[in-house]
């Protein structure tokens, strides 16, 4: 009985190492060369993002009428618990900063309300809500005794 002779599996044509005078060793890759390729989606289609910022939740809903509630009362440190809670919420609503605006200024805190209510108007996005902000601001301003806060104030609300 003959059976035929089986050969071992051909190894793997190895490629030369390369010696770098450092002394490092480099063995190339036995890949080709990877190519970029543009990947289309079909599915994918330029959409307008709706801003979003946290104002339609029920419980932010909730923290803010809690919040005027609390206002209207008086109760400046439960007010600004609410709005400070309903900012970790909705964290781009100018709706709270406004608030901890306006209850930093009835705290006698005019520096801390006019850079809440600064940083108010950079999400700020109807002209009732800036006007009302640099409202705030102007009376942080008064507060402090800056004109040149007071004067930029007045300008802005004329502007709007």
């Amino acid at each position: 009985m003959n059976e035929p002779e089986q050969k071992p599996p051909a190894a793997p044509e190895k490629k030369a190492d390369i010696h770098d005078p450092s002394g490092v060793i480099i063995t190339p890759y036995d890949h080709p060369e990877i190519k970029r390729q543009r990947i289309v989606i079909p599915e994918q289609k330029t959409q307008i993002q709706k801003f979003d910022d946290g104002r339609d939740l029920p419980a932010f809903k909730k923290l803010m009428q809690t919040t005027q509630t609390a206002y209207a009362n008086g109760k400046w440190n439960e007010a600004e618990s609410a709005a400070t809670h309903a900012q970790r919420l909705a964290p781009q609503s100018a709706e709270t900063f406004l608030y901890l605006a306006m209850i930093a200024n009835r705290k006698n805190q005019p520096a801390n309300a006019e850079s809440l209510a600064l940083r108010g108007l950079s999400y700020a996005q109807t002209k009732p809500m800036k006007q009302q902000l640099w409202n705030v601001v102007l009376k942080a301003g008064q507060m402090q005794k800056k004109s040149s806060t007071i004067q930029k104030a007045q300008q802005a609300i004329k502007a709007l």
